[in-house]
């Protein structure tokens, strides 16, 4: 069973059918039938030095691959369960309240990597941190990390929902 042909094959296919019946219209070929590279370029609407280039791996034995596609890599330190990312949520409050740390990315990164909850690098505890909700906000002289507020809403909703329900 021959495979389906893709979009950009079938608009090449209709580039040529409305080529060559055009040339049937004039009565003869647009271009000298020795312009090989030229009648092709034309017929299928492209550049001619992608014929050339084509023409060139031809007629050198080079298989014609098609570029790769760009496949989604899993996010592997970034990508945590519930139960860990409300734990370093946990974390970041604890250090806030009790600690009455300025919470930064190098410091929480070494809280977290004593607790062993998080093995990744800063860059890598930054996206997780946006990722959760967090962002980095400026209150009165100091700066810190943030809930955003309509996640801490979400949070503190569905907890009381979980809490009633039982």
């Amino acid at each position: 069973m021959p495979k389906p042909l893709s979009s950009q094959c079938k608009e090449m296919v209709a580039s040529l059918i409305k080529y060559f019946g055009a040339e049937r219209d004039n009565n003869g070929p647009f271009f000298p039938l020795q312009a090989v590279q030229d009648r092709v370029a034309v017929a299928l609407s492209i550049s001619k030095r992608t014929v050339s280039r084509i023409s060139s791996s031809v007629q050198s034995n080079v298989t014609l691959n098609s570029p790769k596609k760009k496949r989604c890599r899993r996010k592997k330190v970034t990508e945590t369960s519930k139960l860990d990312t409300n734990a370093i949520r946990d974390v970041i409050y604890n250090m806030y309240e009790k600690v009455k740390e300025n919470v930064t990315v190098r410091t929480l990164l070494t809280q977290l990597k004593d607790r062993e909850l998080f093995l990744g690098s800063s860059t890598s505890l930054y996206r997780l941190l946006k990722e959760i909700g967090f962002n980095w906000a400026k209150d009165n002289p100091r700066r810190g990390l943030m809930e955003l507020p309509n996640i801490a809403f979400k949070r503190t909703q569905r907890k009381s929902y979980l809490m009633y329900s039982l």
